[in-house]
């Protein structure tokens, strides 16, 4: 053979090598992603105890779960605040009263279990004039409002998306 041709080779040759790697690492990171997604539902956050227990009391008494919950928000107000995300707590409902905290903390009117991405007191939301407005309580990791991260207090307003780690709420 010719050096010519055994050069072409030798080209050919590192071009599958390193498309080799390439498919390695997609691999390697694909799995990683999705252990991260698995460890994420993995951890179930389970509706608060409260809940649960309107929810046995409605299936017992024969009402539906539905006449349970606070009533949306009216005229441009939030009156509760509804879980979207995790799959496993979609539908906790939360009545907004005169403050609500948000955090891993067993206090917290809310709380969010095995996500280390939400502090001890993450959020709270309180109501100022008759407004609910949202405030971030120096967490670590941030809390988001509508996709941008939150900095001091915020007004809320129905269909406001507030985001705490893996967790996030509707205000309605």
């Amino acid at each position: 053979m010719t050096d010519q041709a055994l050069d072409i080779l030798k080209l050919v040759l590192l071009g599958l090598l390193y498309l080799f790697f390439a498919r390695v690492l997609w691999a390697v990171w694909s799995e990683v992603r999705s252990a991260n997604s698995r460890a994420a539902q993995a951890h179930p956050v389970g509706p608060p105890a409260d809940e649960a227990a309107a929810t046995v009391a409605a299936a017992t008494s024969g009402r539906s779960r539905r006449r349970d919950r606070p009533a949306r928000g009216r005229g441009g107000r939030v009156n509760r605040l509804v879980v979207i995300e995790p799959k496993a707590r979609r539908g906790a409902t939360f009545p907004l009263g005169a403050e609500i905290t948000v955090g891993r903390d067993p206090a917290c009117t809310i709380t969010i279990d095995g996500d280390t991405f939400v502090s001890g007191l993450h959020l709270r939301i309180y109501e100022f004039d008759g407004q609910a407005m949202v405030e971030d309580m120096g967490s670590t990791n941030g809390s988001f409002h509508n996709g941008a991260r939150l900095n001091g207090s915020h007004l809320l307003h129905p269909g406001d998306r507030i985001q705490v780690g893996y967790t996030v709420l509707e205000a309605q």
